[in-house]
């Protein structure tokens, strides 16, 4: 008997598996932002990504602390953000993000970044791993971060 796991099926996993991390919105989001950029990488026949709780929880203090105004919008940090990537998943050689505020769902915020040369290209790069997090401000807007690991 063959027994195995497909990308799709590990992905839904990690993302029940993640999504007691977040609000119920924000985990629906977290898969949205998942499948449109997945979506997105298939139709340039690029390998899925697999979302990785680790990558995830940073992905999320990084748009948490954007939303609370503990660190300006941006990428501020990013160096600390890779090395926390990598010391928690060995051999990662690449370590991109993306980061973005106002968009309702995840075929906006995905829409947004691929209008954007150096968004698209994280999308569309070398990667094996996505974090995606979400955090909403006072205001109500959502602050989105995308961390991608290869």
């Amino acid at each position: 008997m063959k027994c195995g796991f497909s990308v799709i099926g590990i992905s839904i996993f990690l993302l029940i598996l993640c999504s007691s991390f977040v609000p119920e919105r924000e985990s629906v989001l977290v898969n949205d932002v998942l499948q449109q950029t997945n979506k997105f990488r298939r139709s340039k026949g690029l390998p899925v990504l697999v979302l990785n709780q680790e990558l995830s929880k940073i992905a999320a203090q990084h748009s948490a602390n954007m939303a609370k105004g503990k660190v300006g919008f941006g990428h501020g940090g990013f160096d600390k953000r890779d090395a926390q990537a990598r010391k928690k998943i060995k051999g990662i050689t690449r370590f991109a993000e993306n980061v973005a505020y106002g968009a309702t769902s995840g075929q906006q915020v995905v829409g947004m970044w691929k209008k954007s040369r150096g968004h698209r290209k994280n999308m569309l790069g070398s990667y094996k791993y996505i974090g995606i997090g979400i955090a909403k401000d006072r205001k109500g807007r959502l602050y989105y971060t995308q961390v991608f690991a290869g």
